[in-house]
């Protein structure tokens, strides 16, 4: 029998409240994706499951985790950044020849997988999508580009990008049923934030423009069923 209840639905004010805190911390926290939400136009809301999952989160982190990491895509251990500056990518093309594509700014983030140490190339750019010049953000491993991000519609004033998930056979994962790798993120559908001619309605990891960590443990999954790391 389906369940059709619905989920009590909690504006920023009542979450801040719950919290004991101010409503610009608990935008913070959405807009980074550390909770899980969603916008009603510019505004945010979340439901009391994903409250509850954040408070247990916050819980979790003081005490040692009982999961091994790789399960969940949280391995990105001692993460160090170092910026690299602007360089330009030749994406070959089918039939051969390339197509070069300039990002102005550019980083290598180094982080241990299972005690080995991989080294990510983060480079953030433009490129124009879904019916406008949008942000766009590829993450390599080596020479292989194993995720992309585009910036939201808004992303002048929310800073988010929507990584597509794909799933072991490459297709886009449709439906709300996640592999477990991808449950401590924040997934929506791509065209959430994403609007626009030809935009993906397929699930999507939902990442802050600073928030490295979320962007290289999807690529870290990505690349895991890729068999790019053991």
């Amino acid at each position: 029998m389906v369940d059709n209840t619905l989920p009590r639905i909690l504006t920023l004010q009542e979450i801040a409240e719950y919290l004991k805190t101010d409503e610009t911390t608990i935008s913070r926290e959405l807009e980074t994706g550390k909770l899980r939400g969603f916008r009603v136009g510019k505004e945010w809301r979340c439901i009391d499951e994903d409250l509850l999952a954040y408070i247990r989160g916050q819980f979790n982190r003081t005490g040692p985790s009982q999961i091994n990491p790789k399960n969940i895509g949280i391995n990105s251990t001692n993460m160090k950044i170092t910026e690299i500056g602007s360089f330009d990518f030749n994406w070959p093309k089918k039939g051969g020849g390339n197509s070069i594509e300039h990002y102005e700014k550019g980083y290598e983030v180094s982080t241990n997988v299972d005690s080995q140490e991989y080294t990510f190339k983060v480079g953030f750019g433009s490129r124009r999508s879904a019916g406008i010049d949008r942000r766009r953000v590829t993450v390599w491993l080596g020479n292989r580009a194993i995720v992309e991000f585009a910036g939201s519609n808004d992303f002048e004033n929310d800073g988010l990008l929507a990584g597509i998930i794909r799933l072991k056979n490459g297709k886009q994962l449709t439906t709300h049923k996640l592999p477990d790798e991808y449950k401590s993120f924040r997934i929506e559908r791509y065209n959430s934030i994403v609007n626009g001619p030809r935009a993906s309605t397929g699930m999507a990891v939902i990442v802050h423009k600073d928030d490295f960590k979320s962007m290289i443990n999807h690529a870290i999954i990505r690349a895991t069923w890729k068999d790019l790391i053991h």
